[in-house]
This record gives C-alpha cells, sequence and structure tokens, in this order.
C-alpha cells in the first residue's frame, strides 16, 4: 500500500474515533446563563460522560439533561442539576423536609406552593385553568385575592395561556404532603392527585392522544385508568439554584433518554482556581 493511501486511512479512522467518542462517550459543553448555582458557573466548560450504565446518571451526580415537555419537543433545551431521584425511589415531603427513601434532604423545596392572584380575574383564571385540565386545590379567597395551589409547572402553564400578564405571588401557607415513587420501566403507578401531578407529562408523553386527563382522573382511549404501567426509566433532578432555576418542580419526571449523563470534569472557567476540576 502506498504511503499516502496509509496516512489517509489512518486520519481518516483518527477523525471517525474522535467524532465517536464526542457523540457517543464524551461530550464538552459550555455552561450559559447565571442559574446554576455555585456548583457550576456561566462561562465554565465541562466535559458530559455519555456513556451510559451503572452510576450514569448516578445518584447525587450533576447530570445534563434537555427539557421533556411535548411543547419543546422540536427543540429541547439543556438544563443542569443535581440527580437526585432515580426509578423506583420514593419520593417523600413532610413536615420535616424532603426525603428520598427515607433519607432527609436538607432545604429541599415544596412541591405544590400556594400562590395569590388578584380577584378581579376570577373568571377568566378558572376558565384557563379548566381549559388546562389544571385542578383546584385548596382555594380560598378574601375581598382582593384567590389563594390557590399549583406545581411551579402548572403556574407556569397557566401564565402562558392567560389573555393578560398576571402576577402570582408566592406564599408559604397551606403545606402539602405528599408521597410518589419515581416509575421504572415495566412498573404501575396508582392514579391519584399526586402522582397525576408528578407524572402528567410523561403519561401523556408515553401514551400520546390516546390519554386523557380530566377531573382527576386518567383515560386511556376513552376508559378510566386505576393504574398506568411506564414503559421508560425516570429520574427526578432538582437545580443547584432553588429560587430561579428550572428543574423537575416545572418539568415533571426526566426520561432517561433525555439524560445526557453525569457532568465529571471542567475544563476551563473564568476563574482560574475552578480550572480542571472532577465534578461531584
Amino acid at each position: 500500500m502506498k504511503p499516502v493511501v496509509r496516512y489517509t486511512i489512518l486520519i481518516a479512522a483518527i477523525m471517525v474515533a474522535v467524532v465517536a467518542v464526542k457523540w457517543l462517550v464524551i461530550g464538552s459543553y459550555r455552561i450559559t446563563g447565571d442559574n446554576t448555582g455555585d456548583t457550576l458557573r456561566a462561562g465554565d466548560c465541562v466535559l458530559v460522560n455519555r456513556l451510559k450504565g451503572i452510576g450514569n446518571p448516578g445518584r447525587n451526580r450533576i447530570v445534563l439533561y434537555r427539557s421533556p415537555l411535548r411543547r419543546d419537543a422540536a427543540n429541547p433545551p439543556l438544563f443542569i442539576g443535581r440527580c437526585i431521584g432515580t426509578p423506583g425511589d420514593v419520593i417523600q415531603m413532610g413536615p420535616d423536609g424532603f426525603r428520598v427513601n427515607g433519607r432527609l434532604l436538607p432545604e429541599a423545596p415544596m412541591m405544590t406552593p400556594v400562590f395569590r392572584i388578584r380577584k378581579d380575574i376570577k373568571e377568566q383564571l378558572l376558565t384557563t385553568m379548566d381549559s388546562l385540565r389544571i385542578p383546584l386545590r385548596d382555594v380560598t379567597e378574601d375581598s382582593v385575592c384567590l389563594s390557590l395551589r399549583m406545581s411551579l409547572r402548572e403556574k407556569e402553564l397557566l401564565c402562558r395561556n392567560l389573555a393578560q400578564v398576571v402576577q402570582m405571588e408566592m406564599t408559604g401557607g397551606h403545606f402539602m404532603g405528599y408521597e410518589f415513587v419515581i416509575p421504572r420501566r415495566g412498573t404501575s403507578v396508582d392514579i391519584n392527585e399526586t402522582s397525576l401531578m408528578v407524572c402528567r407529562e410523561a403519561i401523556m408523553n408515553e401514551a400520546g392522544k390516546a390519554a386523557l386527563i380530566r377531573d382527576g382522573k386518567l383515560y386511556i382511549n376513552g376508559k378510566e385508568q386505576s393504574y398506568y404501567f411506564f414503559r421508560r426509566n425516570y429520574y427526578w433532578i432538582l437545580s443547584e439554584n432553588e429560587p430561579d432555576g428550572i428543574d423537575s418542580r416545572h418539568l415533571g419526571l426526566i426520561p432517561a433518554n433525555h439524560v445526557s449523563g453525569n457532568i465529571w470534569y471542567r475544563w476551563y472557567g473564568r476563574d482560574s482556581s475552578r480550572r480542571f476540576k472532577r465534578i461531584n
């Protein structure tokens, strides 16, 4: 074989290997935005382990994932967060805080805070909530405002669909305890208020047009369901920046095929002392 041919084949093989590593094993990303917490900061460049297996995505690891929302299907945005729950884990929220498999996690967010909304848009608000299949929870009112409980994802959805810009003030009242199991492929979840709130997007993505959720009930092909069998594994991911970050509180369960992998190494940062550091 002529040397020029041999070198050409060698260069082509190296290029194929580099592309394969980039797409199948390791990916490099630059962190944008300021809502990432202190572990990673805007401008940091990181390596993501794409090689799926035991521990990837890993419990309590920072991961890169894309939005599972149906409205984002065409161009899903990327997010980073800490993988708090893995398939089969039991998530509990009680008076003493947030627990995973019985282990207390400090400073975990409430899933369904109470919002105050001015009373003069009550009719429009209730009509829009009904059209979006958002249930009424713990509704109270005074001379000025309505107070009701909803998830952050429901609040975001409601704000996008109201005909006018509405300010919703989060309050600290009406604590709600809850418990649910993160779905594992091939297992079922009982259908109730909490599971529908947590699993709504996942069920609608899996079942497609056959699924309908209305008045706190799930219908598949018009038949009411008391449980649902999942076909995928799911994760529960929380942002390092609790007040402003986007995470499972807004997006719901994150399917396994939407998790790119663990973020394991920062090779560049604006702060030189943070460069070449392993991410835990």
